[in-house]
């Protein structure tokens, strides 16, 4: 989730690489209804990950080098290897350094202030690591209950959900590295077997949205979402209420940070979603890129955002928040 002092651009659908022509890279505008097209070579057969800082993108390679990429001004900026990742063993994991991560957030631009930081998801076991300009590797996150699900980034805290509906809060105000966070139930369990969990925030106020059909259904052989279920938590108070009206609201999830926008000419109360289901589509020839629409939260209905098919086998679809510099 991108810090809501920081202006965020027109949501674009950027889309997956094309096998035959890998430094090319499409950009679907879902409010104009149109396609743009950029040379981006420095993206070719790498993990994209959108990071809620307009422009920014996190990517890796099958070498296991992880970069921030910036699309307009093409600035790079090189992280730590993976292999300062704890838990990392090239030999165990090569083959798989492309699905490593699965989630990238920055606290702020790295344009406009020195002292942000980068939080990941990564490795088989989802745990969270960060890191902080000029240090040498990423810092490992201790507190863990199960694997995490989500990270958002606000006023000076991260805020993760894991698989179960722990919501942990982790404190950098003030210059603080947190290993250990605070942890509560923020999700009933009954409520998320079988879900996909994301953690927004907006507006002051702390969302879990849960999203189901992330695995093969047994009688259809198909996966896909059927329902989001929106719920607000109190962290203060540790509660949980289901929620149906977002205001002028509208989410945006799937493999990029969490984010709520209230303009563009989006459907307010509506969740725009792309295809996160990682061990489903890992098993489809195509890959991942079928699961995607918009979903309306007052019927339940879904409509398609993109028309046309967009699939990959590690990189599918995913929002970007900033327009490039395309020609109109």
């Amino acid at each position: 989730m991108v810090d809501e002092k920081v202006a965020v651009a027109v949501p674009l659908l950027m889309l997956a690489e094309k096998e035959e022509n890998a430094d090319t890279r499409e950009f679907f505008d879902v409010v104009k209804g149109v396609t743009y097209t950029m040379n981006f070579p420095e993206l070719a057969r790498k993990l994209c990950l959108g990071v809620g800082i307009p422009g920014w993108l996190f990517t890796v390679d099958a070498n296991g080098n992880m970069n921030l990429f910036h699309l307009n001004s093409r600035s790079i900026i090189e992280l730590p290897h993976m292999d300062t990742l704890k838990g990392f063993d090239l030999d165990n994991h090569r083959g798989y350094l492309e699905r490593y991560v699965d989630k990238a957030v920055l606290s702020s631009d790295p344009h406009t202030t020195y002292g942000y930081i980068l939080m990941i998801n990564q490795g088989g076991a989802r745990t969270l690591a960060y890191w902080i300009p000029g240090k040498k590797g990423f810092i490992s996150v201790e507190t863990r209950k199960a694997a995490y699900a989500d990270v958002t980034w606000h006023d000076g805290q991260f805020y993760g959900v894991d698989v179960r509906g722990n919501v942990i809060v982790f404190d950098f105000r003030g210059g603080m590295e947190p290993t250990i966070g605070k942890v509560f139930q923020g999700v009933p369990s009954e409520s998320i077997c079988g879900m996909r969990l994301y953690i927004v925030h907006s507006s002051g106020e702390l969302f879990v949205i849960t999203r189901d059909g992330i695995e093969t259904n047994p009688e259809t052989k198909l996966y896909g979402v059927e329902e989001f279920i929106v719920g607000k938590v109190d962290v203060d108070n540790e509660s949980y209420e289901k929620v149906d009206d977002l205001g002028n609201r509208s989410l945006f999830l799937g493999f990029s940070a969490s984010l709520a926008v209230e303009q563009y000419g989006c459907k307010a109360n509506h969740i725009y979603f792309t295809d996160d289901c990682t061990l489903t589509f890992d098993s489809s020839e195509k890959g991942g890129g079928k699961d995607m629409g918009v979903y309306n939260l007052f019927d339940n209905t879904i409509e398609p955002h993109y028309a046309g098919e967009s699939y990959h086998r590690f990189s599918p679809p995913i929002w970007i928040f900033n327009t490039p510099n395309f020609s109109y």
